[in-house]
């Protein structure tokens, strides 16, 4: 056995040993945006009611306190709807100045697709904040 082989071998076991924690790390980030991770793109409303599971099922909440939980995430969302009416017109003038700093680099044919990913993206903004205000109203 030469002085090489005791080298290849610890060479070897720290790449396995780096290639497994990749691996497992991939499998973990994988899992828990699979599952949506906290609220992660998600709507208002499914935000809540996946909130309100997790903690129904990890706390074991009794139905007085998933009551009482529901009404102060309730509250908590409206408060949060109203600050978001009230910065949205700021957001827009930022998401607008990116847009048009964004188009001013592209060429034509790139200004014609980025316009359309816009629009996609304004929709679903759109959606989501509709969804979010029936979900309110609702409770």
């Amino acid at each position: 056995m030469t002085l090489q082989q005791p080298k290849r071998r610890a060479l070897l076991a720290l790449a396995s040993v780096c290639l497994a924690g990749a691996a497992l790390g991939a499998a973990g980030v994988y899992s828990y945006t699979a599952r949506g991770g906290p609220g992660r793109n998600l709507a208002p409303a499914e935000y809540r009611t996946r909130l309100l599971n997790h903690l129904t099922e990890d706390l074991e909440l009794d139905i007085e306190q998933r009551e009482q939980i529901a009404a102060i995430l309730d509250e908590i969302g409206e408060r949060y709807q109203s600050v978001r009416e009230a910065i949205e017109p700021e957001l827009e003038a930022i998401r607008r100045q990116r847009a048009d700093r964004i188009m001013s680099v592209l060429y034509e044919d790139q200004q014609v697709k980025y316009e359309k990913i816009l629009e996609e993206r304004r929709r679903r903004r759109e959606q989501s904040n509709a969804d979010a205000l029936r979900q309110l109203r609702r409770h």
